[in-house]
C-alpha cells in the first residue's frame, strides 16, 4: 500500500510537471511562434509524456477473449443438419483444435474383478472440453451474476465443482507482454508486464498502455485461472526465464477441487495507429484432457457405484505454451508424481448402474465430476471402480494417449453392447423450492465410424416422463406427462452431435405460509378456563385451584384464561412425599453454604432475604396490588391482567384472545401500591410438545433430557416448500436412429429440493437473571431498554426486568456469585455436578439450566473446534446429534443470536448461537455453547452481562 501510494505521487507530480510545460509551451506560441503546428508540437509532447508515464492513456491494452474449440463448433454448425460429414470436412474442423481424426478413438477395455464377469469400459473421444453450444464470447455482468448465483434469491450452496471453464464463467485470468521495436526481434523475457491480473471481459485491472515512441510491437500470453502465489499447484516460469513461458502444474487428487487449465498466445500484434489500441485476440485452448464416466446401456445386475479412482496417472507436468495464435507448439513435459485421483467414496457419489442409465456419474447435488487431468500415455494408469455393497472393486487398465483439448468417457458397458452410438446425458443441479428455471441439462447424441472414426450426429427426443416424491428412492409410472411441478422443458429434442445440446427445465414453485397453519394450531386449540374460572399454570394436572409446581416461566399452547400464583420462581413444588399438593422449596432460595462468591440468602425485590415462598406474604405490608404488560412482541396477545386474592392464595389473572395467540413471547410483571415491580414472569406461546424432551448423551456419558426448543424459541416468518424431500422429475430420452432393433436411452433428472425462509428468534438471558429479552427487535408492545448503563444489583434487576445492564465494575461487586442458577454450588469450571434449580432459574417447570458438560457430546472429542457432531447441513443451527456414538435422534439447535455485553445490541441471529450453562467458569466469566456453521465450541467462557439463549434441561 505505501509503495503503490508513493508511485501516485510521483506520477501525479509528473503530471503537474507537464501541465506547466504544456502551459509555458502554448504561451510561447501565442506570443509569436508562427507557423509551427500547436497541433503537431502538442502531439509529440504528449507522446513523449506518455511514454515516460507508462503509455498513451487513450491505447490501453485489451484482450478480445475467446475459446478455440468455440470456432470448431462454428463451422460444425454450418454443415447441412442431417448431411452425413465427409473426411475431409471433419479433419478441418479438427484441426481448428490441433487434432486429427486419429486423436479421437474409441475402444473396448477389458474389465477385471469378481463383480466384472462380462462388462468392459467403452472409451470414447470428442473433440473440445466437455464442448456445450454457446456464444463465443466473455459472458456480461448479468450473466455472469445469473451463472454464479449472485443476485438471485437464493442460490444453491455450492457452486458446481470440478466445471468446465467456458466464456460465461471464465474468471479473472493472468496475462504476459512481450514488446519490442520490430515483428521480428522480440525479447525473450516479458520485458512489458508480467502475471497481472485480466478481468475476463479482457481488461487488465490495473491499465497498461501501448506507447507510440517506442515499441509498436506486441506479443501477448494469458494463463487461466489466475496464477496466485497462495496457489501452488499452478505457477508460472520466472519474470527472468528467456523463452517461451511455460506453466508448471500439479493435479488435485480429489476431483471437487480440480481446475481446468487454459492457454493463450496473441502473436504479434502491431500497435499501428496512434491512440488507437490495435485488436489483440487471446484464443484460450484447453490444454488439459477432461475425462468422464458414465453408466452404459443394458447392464445386466444392480449396484451403486460409491467410488472411481484413477490409479498411476501422472500429476505433475511443465506446459509449454505456444508462441502463435494457431497454439501450434504449445507442449506438455517432464511428467512424474503418478498417483491416484478420486470422484467420490466420501458419501459425495451414490450411482445405481440400473437408474442411471447413460448418465455421467455426479455427485449427490447434481455438481458436475469431472476429471482434468495432464495429456500423457497411459500405459501403467488404470481404472478402478468401488461399490456400495463391499464387493471387491472392479478394475480396467487404460491404453492409448489422452490428448489436450478432449474429453474422454469412459462407459462401463456389457461385452456385447453397441458401443458405436453414444447417447449421454447430464442433469442440472438441484434447485431451491422457490426457483422457477434450473441450470442447463445437456443430451450428446452421435454414432462413430469406428474405423475412419468420423463422427455423425443423431437425432433424439424425449419418451417419457416418471416422478419421484422422496428424492429418488422410489418412482412413480412412466407417463406421456410432466409431472405437474414440471412446467417446461427448453428443449424436448434436438439434431444430436459430439456438441452437447443444451436446455432448461421451468418449474412450479409449492410453497405456503407455515406460520398461519402453525399459529392456526394455537388459534384452534380448545380454550382453558373462562371470565369465571382461571386455569391455574402451576396446577400441572388440570388446572385447578391447587398450587403443584412454581416457575418464572410457563408454556401456554391455546387460547383462554390463566392464572399464576404470585411464588419466587420455583419456591413451591411437589415431592415424592407430595406428589399433588406443593409444598415450599426452600433449596431454592437459601443454602447452607458460605463463602465470598455464594448467595446464602436469595433477595426478593427490596433485596431483602427471602423468607416466605409467597410474594404476598413475604410482603404482607406493601402486597402486590396490579399487573401489567413488560414487553411482548405480539400485540395483544395478553390482555386483563389483574391481581387477585391475598396472602398465599394470591394471584395475577389475565386473559390470552384466540384470535391474537400466535407462535411468541410476552413477560409481565407484578407491582405493588406504589408502582414498584416487585416480580415477573416470562410467557412463551407455543406447541405443548416444545417441552417434550430428547435424552442426549454428553462425551463424559452423563444424559441430559434437553427440550425439544430452545425456550421462547418463535418463528417470526416461516415460508417453505409443501414438500419436505426432494422432488424428482426423471426425463427418459431416446435416439431415433436404433442399432439393430435397440434404441440408445438415458435420463435427465430435474430435482427441486424443498425448503423455506424462516425468521426466528428466542428469549434472552443475562446470566444469573431470570428475567427474559425479547430475541427481536422492536418489541410489539411496552418496552425493553438495552441500555441501562452499569448498575447492576439484584434489586434492579427485579425491579426493572425490561433493563439490560451492561458489564462493568457493578457486575463484579454485586453480580457475581457462583450459585444463582445452582444453589449448592461452589466451585467454577467444567463438570457434570448436579444443579439444584434455583428462584433466579428462568426455566419453565419440571426444568432447570444445564451443567456446563452439558454439550460436550456435539463435537466428536468433546473440545471446541473438532468434527461436528450433526446431521445434515447448517440450518441457521445444528441438528445436533444424541450421542457420539450410534447416535439415534437430533435435537436442532437454532442460532439465535446474542444481545451484546456493553451494549445491549441484538446481533448474530440467524449466523451464531450462544447457549448459557448453569455455572461460571471463572469467577466473572459464565460457562456457554458457542456454534456457527464453521464450528462448536462446547466449552465456551464469556462475560456475565451477555445476554444468550437457554436451552432447559429436564430436573429429572
Amino acid at each position: 500500500m505505501i509503495k503503490q501510494q508513493a508511485t501516485t505521487m510521483i506520477r501525479f507530480k509528473e503530471y503537474l510537471e507537464r501541465r506547466a510545460r504544456r502551459a509555458a509551451f502554448v504561451s510561447v506560441c501565442l506570443a509569436g511562434l508562427t507557423g509551427l503546428s500547436l497541433a503537431s508540437c502538442a502531439n509529440e509532447d504528449l507522446g513523449k509524456d506518455n511514454d515516460k508515464n507508462g503509455g498513451d492513456k487513450g491505447a490501453a491494452v485489451s484482450f478480445n477473449v475467446s475459446e478455440a474449440q468455440n470456432d470448431a463448433q462454428e463451422a460444425a454448425a454450418k454443415a447441412m443438419p442431417g448431411v452425413p460429414v465427409t473426411r475431409a470436412a471433419f479433419s478441418e474442423q479438427l484441426g481448428m483444435m490441433n487434432l486429427t481424426p486419429e486423436d479421437l478413438t474409441t475402444q473396448r477395455l477389458a474389465v477385471k474383478g469378481a463383480a466384472g464377469a462380462d462388462l468392459c469400459l467403452i472409451e470414447t473421444t470428442i473433440a473440445g472440453v466437455n464442448p456445450m453450444r454457446q456464444d463465443n464470447r466473455t459472458a456480461t455482468a448479468a450473466e455472469r451474476a445469473e451463472a454464479s448465483g449472485n443476485g438471485s434469491k437464493t442460490s444453491t450452496d455450492a457452486a458446481t465443482r470440478a466445471n468446465i471453464t467456458t466464456m460465461t464463467t471464465l474468471g479473472h485470468f493472468s496475462s504476459y507482454g512481450y514488446r519490442d521495436t520490430s515483428a521480428t526481434s522480440f525479447s525473450t523475457t516479458p520485458n512489458w508486464f508480467y502475471n497481472k491480473d485480466t478481468n475476463p471481459d479482457g481488461t487488465l485491472v490495473d491499465p497498461v498502455y501501448w506507447s507510440w515512441t517506442s515499441h509498436h510491437f506486441g506479443r501477448f500470453y494469458a494463463v487461466s485461472p489466475l496464477v496466485t502465489a497462495g496457489y501452488t499447484r499452478l505457477t508460472v516460469s520466472p519474470e527472468t526465464y528467456a523463452s517461451t513461458p511455460y506453466v508448471d502444474f500439479e493435479v488435485e487428487p480429489d476431483v471437487k477441487n480440480q481446475k481446468d487449465l487454459m492457454t493463450a498466445c496473441s502473436g504479434v500484434v502491431e500497435y499501428a495507429s496512434f491512440g488507437v489500441p490495435p485488436t489483440t485476440n487471446l484464443k484460450f485452448r484447453h490444454a488439459l484432457t477432461a475425462v468422464r464416466f458414465k453408466v452404459g446401456q443394458n447392464l445386466s445386475y444392480s449396484k451403486t457405484i460409491t467410488k472411481v479412482e484413477i490409479i498411476g496417472a501422472m500429476g505433475k507436468g511443465r506446459y509449454t505454451l505456444s508462441a502463435d495464435e494457431t497454439g501450434t507448439g504449445a507442449a506438455w513435459s517432464n511428467l512424474s508424481a503418478p498417483q491416484t485421483f478420486t470422484l467420490g467414496g466420501d458419501g459425495t457419489v451414490n450411482v445405481s448402474t440400473t437408474a442411471a442409465v447413460n448418465q455421467i456419474i455426479l455427485g449427490n447435488n447434481g455438481d458436475n465430476y469431472t476429471f482434468y487431468m495432464i495429456p500423457q500415455p497411459l500405459s501403467g494408469v488404470s481404472v478402478k471402480i468401488h461399490f456400495s455393497d463391499g464387493s471387491t472393486p472392479i478394475t480396467a487398465n487404460l491404453s492409448g494417449t489422452w490428448k489436450p483439448g478432449t474429453t474422454k468417457t469412459y462407459a462401463l458397458s456389457q461385452n456385447n453392447s453397441d458401443w458405436q452410438y453414444q447417447l449421454t446425458t447430464t442433469s442440472p443441479a438441484a434447485v431451491a423450492y422457490d426457483q422457477t428455471s434450473t441450470d442447463n441439462y445437456t443430451v450428446q447424441s452421435y454414432r462413430e465410424d469406428p474405423v475412419t472414426h468420423v463422427q455423425q450426429p443423431v437425432k433424439w427426443k424425449v419418451i417419457s416422463y416418471s416422478e419421484s416424491i422422496n428424492g429418488g428412492a422410489t418412482w412413480g409410472p412412466e407417463t406421456q406427462t410432466k409431472p405437474t411441478w414440471l412446467t417446461n422443458l427448453t428443449t424436448e429434442s434436438g439434431n444430436g452431435g459430439t456438441v452437447a445440446e443444451t436446455g432448461k427445465a421451468t418449474l412450479k414453485p409449492d410453497y405456503t405460509d407455515q406460520l398461519a397453519a402453525y399459529n392456526n394450531v394455537l388459534k384452534t386449540a380448545p380454550e382453558k378456563g373462562n371470565n369465571s374460572n382461571y386455569y391455574n399454570l402451576a396446577n400441572q394436572t388440570d388446572g385447578g385451584t391447587t398450587i403443584q409446581n412454581t416457575a418464572n416461566s410457563y408454556l401456554i399452547s391455546a387460547p383462554g384464561y390463566y392464572r399464576i400464583p404470585l411464588v419466587y420462581g420455583n419456591a413451591i413444588h411437589t415431592t415424592t412425599a407430595s406428589p399433588t399438593v406443593g409444598v415450599d422449596n426452600p433449596s431454592s432460595y437459601k443454602t447452607s453454604n458460605s463463602g465470598t462468591y455464594i448467595l446464602q440468602h436469595f433477595k426478593d425485590h427490596n433485596e431483602a432475604d427471602i423468607t416466605s415462598p409467597y410474594i404476598n406474604v413475604q410482603n404482607a405490608g406493601a402486597p402486590a396490588t396490579q399487573a401489567s404488560i413488560v414487553w411482548s412482541d405480539h400485540k395483544g396477545i395478553v390482555k386483563d391482567l389483574s391481581v387477585t386474592g391475598s396472602g398465599n392464595n394470591s394471584f395475577v389473572n389475565f386473559h390470552i384472545p384466540a384470535d391474537k395467540i400466535c407462535n411468541a413471547n410476552a413477560v409481565i410483571a407484578i407491582k405493588n401500591a406504589s408502582g414498584t415491580v416487585m416480580w415477573s414472569w416470562h410467557l412463551w406461546f407455543d406447541h405443548a410438545e416444545a417441552l417434550d424432551v430428547i435424552p442426549c448423551t454428553n462425551f463424559q456419558n452423563y444424559i441430559y433430557k434437553f427440550t425439544k426448543r430452545t425456550l421462547g424459541f418463535a418463528n417470526l416468518k416461516w415460508v417453505g416448500s409443501t414438500y419436505d424431500k426432494p422432488r424428482v422429475a426423471r426425463v427418459k430420452v431416446e435416439q431415433e436412429i436404433p442399432n439393430g432393433s435397440v434404441k440408445q436411452t438415458a435420463v435427465i433428472d430435474i430435482t427441486q429440493n424443498p425448503g423455506s425462509v424462516k425468521e426466528i428468534s428466542s428469549t434472552l438471558y443475562q446470566f444469573g437473571r431470570k428475567d427474559a429479552f425479547p430475541g427481536t427487535n422492536p418489541v410489539a408492545e411496552g418496552s425493553f431498554n438495552e441500555n441501562g448503563g452499569d448498575n447492576m444489583s439484584i434489586r434492579n434487576s427485579i425491579q426493572n426486568p425490561n433493563v439490560f445492564y451492561f458489564q462493568d465494575s457493578s457486575w463484579y461487586s454485586n453480580y457475581n456469585q457462583y450459585n444463582l442458577w445452582s444453589m449448592d454450588n461452589t466451585t467454577t469450571g467444567l463438570n457434570d455436578n448436579a444443579v439444584i434449580k434455583t428462584i433466579y432459574d428462568p426455566c419453565p417447570a419440571g426444568f432447570k439450566m444445564p451443567a456446563s458438560n452439558a454439550f460436550t457430546g456435539f463435537t466428536k472429542t468433546g473440545q471446541s473446534g473438532d468434527p461436528i457432531n450433526a446431521t445434515g447441513a447448517w440450518d441457521y443451527g445444528w441438528n445436533f446429534n444424541n450421542k457420539v456414538s450410534s447416535p439415534d435422534a437430533t435435537v436442532y439447535f437454532p442460532a439465535l443470536g446474542c444481545r451484546n455485553y456493553y451494549s445491549g445490541l441484538l446481533l448474530y441471529v440467524g449466523y451464531q448461537g450462544y447457549y448459557w450453562s448453569a455455572v461460571p467458569r471463572y469467577t466473572g466469566l459464565g460457562c456457554y455453547l458457542n456454534f456457527s456453521n464453521g464450528y462448536v465450541n462446547p466449552q465456551g467462557t464469556y462475560t456475565l452481562s451477555f445476554a444468550f439463549s437457554v436451552r432447559p434441561v429436564a430436573e429429572q
